[in-house]
């Protein structure tokens, strides 16, 4: 809550004497401009939407504790939107009980100050905020996490200091293994050898804090030994986020064993790409690297790399690491895996 702003505190309690204590106090705050209502029942309480700011129900339940946290959770039934603060006597476990009822915080009458009864308050109104954003994009992000788990490709989320955020359930098999790629318990992503892990992690960096004067085409993306598996783990590392609050990065994760079943016609249809470039953005997307490219399909470097010039045009993109992600979260990965 920005303090600059104004909040309505509504006090439910029978007590005059409390009520003007309440208010004497709030009228001493700075920030934010608090307007102070006393309601003496909460049949009373007024239940319409704030013109401006913020508003708080402050219930008094020193009197009859048990009955008054039935009249809390009737309120909290009724005004879901606005968060409750108890004032108790020198009962705290009464006011703990408020809390795990609903109740955002709970203030001792002997204890009231101007200063800490305006950040009670202030906290309540966030957190009670915070907790209503969580529920309302609860649906969403479960849905999100349901189209990322269908993706025929391991993604695995990690923060500035690389630990990981979340992964999705092809990540999970590799990691469960501990092959290739390993997770500990300080949730730190690490390579399975140290040489490769020294490497992984300047990979990491690098992504993360890209130096502006590198060439457009170059990759970030390293080949994992598994020790268990003939075939290596390809890792395709691409920023997310923006300022230093959102910065991370997505790993996108492959087994050339098992290559990504995509669609090139849909891949080419979808960003105007020739069947060569298609075939070229497939085959990244499946980890491989342009020499292996060129060596496979017996063309020159000088080929590939026109065609990915194009592809980087078409595409609006200037990495290799940033076509993958396009790709694998577009339309085309969405595809193969309804398919699947």
């Amino acid at each position: 809550m920005n303090q600059n702003t104004k909040a309505t505190v509504q006090f439910v309690g029978r007590r005059e004497e409390d009520a003007r204590h309440l208010g004497w106090l709030l009228s001493n705050a700075t920030k934010p401009d608090f307007a102070f209502v006393h309601v003496p029942n909460f049949k009373e309480i007024d239940d319409s939407a704030p013109v401006e700011g913020d508003w708080v129900i402050v219930l008094d339940v020193d009197e009859n504790p048990g009955e008054q946290l039935e009249v809390m959770a009737t309120i909290h039934q009724k005004l879901p939107d606005i968060p409750i603060v108890v004032l108790t006597g020198d009962d705290e476990e009464v006011g703990r009980e408020a809390i795990r009822l609903g109740a955002q915080d709970f203030l001792v009458k002997s204890q009231l100050t101007t200063e800490g009864m305006s950040r009670s308050l202030l906290n309540a109104i966030q957190r009670h905020r915070g907790h209503r954003q969580d529920s309302q994009s609860a649906p969403l992000l479960e849905s999100a996490t349901a189209v990322l788990n269908r993706l025929p490709i391991g993604v695995i989320l990690v923060t500035a200091d690389s630990k990981i955020l979340f992964f999705n359930g092809k990540a999970k098999q590799y990691l469960e293994k501990s092959d290739g790629l390993v997770v500990g318990p300080d949730r730190i992503c690490r390579a399975t050898l140290p040489g490769e892990n020294k490497a992984f992690t300047k990979l990491l960096g690098e992504t993360l804090s890209p130096d502006p004067t590198a060439k457009a085409e170059g990759d970030f993306a390293i080949s994992l030994t598994r020790m268990e598996n003939d075939s290596p783990l390809n890792v395709m590392v691409a920023p997310i986020g923006t300022g230093v609050a959102g910065k991370g990065a997505v790993l996108f994760v492959s087994d050339p064993a098992e290559p990504v079943t995509l669609s090139v016609e849909t891949i080419c249809r979808l960003y105007g790409l020739t069947p060569a470039e298609g075939r070229l953005t497939l085959g990244l997307t499946n980890g491989h690297k342009l020499d292996d490219l060129a060596e496979m399909w017996n063309v020159s470097m000088h080929t590939v790399r026109s065609q990915l010039r194009q592809v980087f045009r078409k595409t609006d993109t200037s990495r290799q690491s940033e076509l993958v992600k396009l790709i694998l979260t577009g339309p085309a990965a969405l595809q193969a895996s309804i398919d699947t």
